[in-house]
């Protein structure tokens, strides 16, 4: 019986054994499949805050080029913008909105898709995609509370009729340096440099206007 039960005692577990196998940096590193970073926000602080530097999560967006589609001079959306800075910290978008032979409606079909760049400069196309049969109505949805400050800004207004008629909107200038603030766009996002495509489409599959931005998906902190 002695011998029974001291030979229970050596097979008993010790309290170092019941520690977890792996740390939150260890359980991460597994989860995100490349080693956890992390970084100092403000190296000139007194106190030190230190924050993860993971993959994806809450984010800002730094417009750094808008460039022309793929459309001819006779498209009915003509998007010509450009980027014009203010200062240092703040861009605003400028240019004009051209519609012609229809109106801006919810009739055409809105399509959205964001490539995004790889670790050796090559775009991986649809790292998200949006489709939605209501062009006007899905940009309204997207933009938030930004929707009447941007179609404002290119001397047009919001409808409850969700219909811009046939014109030349030209903008008076578009502060986008605050993006995703005030937006419906998703809360958490993978960081990175994307190009951002909103393409309209006429039911039976024809384009009739697009437009295409370069944007950097950074961590909150980064002002750089």
């Amino acid at each position: 019986m002695l011998r029974e039960y001291q030979m229970a005692r050596r097979k008993r577990p010790s309290r170092e054994s019941t520690k977890p196998l792996y740390s939150v940096a260890e359980l991460l590193r597994q989860y995100t499949d490349r080693p956890t970073e992390w970084v100092v926000a403000d190296p000139r602080a007194t106190a030190l805050n230190i924050l993860p530097n993971l993959p994806l999560g809450n984010y800002r967006v730094n417009i750094i080029a808008t460039q022309p589609c793929n459309v001819n001079s006779s498209s009915n959306l003509q998007f010509n913008f450009f980027l014009f800075k203010t200062s240092r910290h703040t861009t605003e978008l400028r240019g004009n909105i051209s519609i012609y032979n229809r109106a801006f409606d919810d009739s055409l079909f809105f399509r959205g898709s964001m490539a995004i760049k790889d670790k050796i400069g090559s775009w991986q196309n649809n790292a998200y995609v949006y489709n939605s049969p209501k062009g006007y109505s899905s940009l309204k949805k997207l933009l938030g509370a930004e929707f009447p400050l941007f179609i404002n800004s290119f001397g047009a207004n919001d409808t409850i009729q969700n219909s811009i008629p046939p014109g030349i909107y030209i903008s008076k200038g578009y502060d986008i340096s605050n993006f995703p603030t005030n937006t419906n766009f998703p809360k958490q996002i993978f960081y990175g440099t994307y190009k951002i495509k909103v393409t309209y489409l006429e039911k039976n599959g024809t384009e009739v206007g697009c437009f295409l931005f370069t944007a950097e998906i950074k961590r909150p902190w980064e002002t750089e």
